[in-house]
C-alpha cells in the first residue's frame, strides 16, 4: 500500500534517465539534491533539460511500484528505496 504524502509541483533539471518512465531530477532545494520521478507515460526529457513535474509524493518501494511503472532492474533504485518519489501526473519539458 502506498502512503500518499502530499502534492508537489517542482521545476528542476533532469539529472539522469533510469527508464522511459523513471527519471531523476536535481535541485538544491531537495534534501539530498535529487528526487526520483515516476510517470505512467514515457517522457521525452533528457539531461540536462528543465522540466516541471506536477504529482504526488509517495514513500518509494520498488516492490510496490515496479509493476505499475515499468521500472526495470531493481539495482538502479537502491539509493531511493525507503525514500521519497514523485508520481507524475503532468510533465512539461522546457526547451
Amino acid at each position: 500500500m502506498l502512503d500518499h504524502l502530499f502534492s508537489l509541483s517542482v521545476t528542476a533539471t533532469v539529472d539522469r534517465i533510469v527508464t522511459g518512465t523513471a527519471f531523476v531530477v536535481r535541485d538544491v532545494d531537495f534534501t539530498d539534491g535529487t528526487l526520483l520521478v515516476l510517470s505512467a507515460a514515457k517522457t521525452t526529457a533528457e539531461p540536462p533539460q528543465l522540466v516541471t513535474v506536477v504529482g504526488t509524493v509517495v514513500d518509494f518501494s520498488y516492490r510496490d511500484l515496479s509493476g505499475r511503472y515499468e521500472l526495470g532492474p531493481s539495482d538502479a533504485y537502491r539509493d531511493f528505496e525507503g525514500g521519497r518519489a514523485l508520481i507524475a501526473e503532468d510533465v512539461t519539458v522546457w526547451d
